[in-house]
């Protein structure tokens, strides 16, 4: 009898290894059946904390799609068009121990099945954090590369072991874990912004970057009454409702000649982008232009080159939830100023106080409101309750205060409507402002030309302050001045 057992327990093994075990659902190659995520969620990916997480992708018309991460599993089916979408409820992301920690990453499975057939899709390596949205031109396309010169410190390559800092270029398709032999490929604003956002949060951080050379902002435009753009439709299409935490924004330079017309365009983008997102009214902060070529001294009242592009980013605060960081002193000869440094570290000031609360790190001084004081003029600002400096910026380095210069590009106009260069005397965070022969005046106005360069006005935090005109663009005081 143990020698029939024996036979007959045979026979039933080598039936279990020539016939398939009977499933009500069969795993097969997921080539067989149609499955794929949406372009940004690839290994390495970097998450949105905090908010209800959109995953999505395409798959076999009316296909059950289970997705599965952290102990949430979500269930959708697959329209006729094969496109699917969940929502994963908001999670947090774990603080980080410093900005090189490495945080364990975790998989997300995505399961569609259809008459029995199953496909399968696992994406590794993700982590939860805070994801920017990074746009515009050339200059913040430009990758660190290696050349050390355009780097501040210069060991910055060597000490890019960043774990929870990622990449992510639609081109590219894939999300790049910063470190030493990856850093050069990181777009170099981007990355300045991002390493000093991290220091200060100690929160992972994504970098969606979809910047373009040379692109004007009409091609990133996607509402009425403007035409939908190129690179809206080839670019950031693809990515609309990835979750982000925010945008940063570096253009201007090839709508330079829209001056004060850029203001108008500028508020669509931001507004038809968080449109789409369907985030609110998420933060938005953007650079503005650095000089570039040289500026007259002949023309006090300014409003050359780049004055008025200026003034339009200055009133496009006006939105919710929008920054600014202020370039004029690190601007050069050509179009692409080599110090991103201080770019990077603007935006991350600016976005540290208004999108994290660190209200103790100043971002530059604006101006709020100013007043007529008899012959001279009193400006006030915020961001300068340290107190204003007067100071000179030489590369990298913070600017050097020089209290005993005169401040540069300050011009007062008097009632007739002619600008006068003038004097400021810095009172503690204010700035008055005269002239000797002018006994009257109207308005004043800082920095509002093309390449205003030396001796400028800071805070004592070393921001430089932002160009301004007490009359704006002033075009109804300009066409009185012709006319007289």
């Amino acid at each position: 009898m143990r020698k029939m057992f024996d036979l007959v327990y045979a026979l039933l093994l080598s039936c279990l290894v020539f016939f398939p075990r009977f499933s009500s659902a069969q795993e097969t190659p997921e080539s067989s059946q149609k499955l794929l995520l949406g372009a940004p969620f690839v290994d390495n990916a970097i998450l949105q904390q905090k908010i209800s997480l959109p995953i999505w992708g395409t798959a076999e018309s009316e296909a059950n799609i289970t997705v599965t991460f952290k102990g949430q599993s979500k269930t959708t089916t697959a329209q006729k068009d094969g496109s699917w979408r969940v929502m994963l409820e908001a999670m947090a992301a774990d603080r980080l121990m410093s900005v090189n920690h490495a945080p364990m990453g975790e998989a997300l499975t995505v399961i569609s099945e259809l008459k029995g057939v199953k496909a399968i899709k696992v994406i590794n390596n993700l982590i939860l954090g805070d994801v920017w949205f990074c746009a515009g031109q050339s200059n913040m396309a430009g990758a660190i590369r290696t050349n050390k010169s355009g780097h501040y410190p210069e060991d910055t390559l060597a000490k890019a072991s960043y774990p929870a800092l990622r990449q992510f270029v639609p081109g590219d398709a894939a999300w790049v874990v910063c470190s030493p032999s990856s850093a050069p490929a990181f777009k170099r604003t981007a990355f300045f912004f991002a390493r000093r956002v991290q220091e200060k949060t100690l929160v992972p951080i994504g970098l969606m970057a979809t910047a373009v050379g040379g692109s004007n902002i009409d091609s990133w435009l996607n509402q009425q009454p403007y035409a939908t753009g190129k690179n809206y439709s080839d670019l950031v299409s693809l990515l609309v409702g990835y979750g982000i935490r925010g945008a940063i924004w570096y253009q201007g330079e090839s709508n330079e000649y829209d001056r004060r017309h850029y203001q108008p365009k500028l508020e669509s983008l931001i507004t038809g982008w968080r449109k789409v997102w369907n985030q609110g009214e998420f933060p938005f902060h953007f650079v503005q232009l650095p000089g570039i070529g040289s500026s007259s001294l002949d023309t006090p009242a300014g409003g050359d080159g780049r004055a008025e592009i200026r003034q339009a980013f200055t009133q496009a605060l006006a939105l919710k939830n929008t920054g600014m960081a202020v370039t004029i002193d690190v601007g050069a000869p050509s179009e692409h100023p080599p110090n991103k440094y201080d770019t990077g570290e603007r935006l991350a000031r600016s976005v540290l106080q208004k999108v994290y609360g660190f209200k103790e790190l100043n971002t530059s001084p604006l101006l709020t409101k100013h007043s007529i004081e008899g012959n001279r003029i009193r400006i006030f600002f915020d961001n300068a309750q340290h107190g204003l400096m007067v100071a000179i910026k030489k590369g990298f380095e913070a600017p050097m205060p020089t209290p005993d210069a005169a401040i540069q590009w300050l011009a007062i106009q008097s009632k007739d409507g002619t600008w006068h260069w003038a004097d400021g005397k810095i009172e503690g965070s204010e700035l008055v402002v005269s002239n000797k022969n002018v006994t009257s005046p109207i308005a004043v106005r800082y920095a509002y030309t093309q390449q205003p360069m030396g001796h400028l006005l800071y805070n004592k935090d070393g921001q430089p302050v932002g160009p301004f005109s007490t009359i704006g663009y002033g075009p109804e005081l300009q066409r009185e001045a012709k006319k007289k």
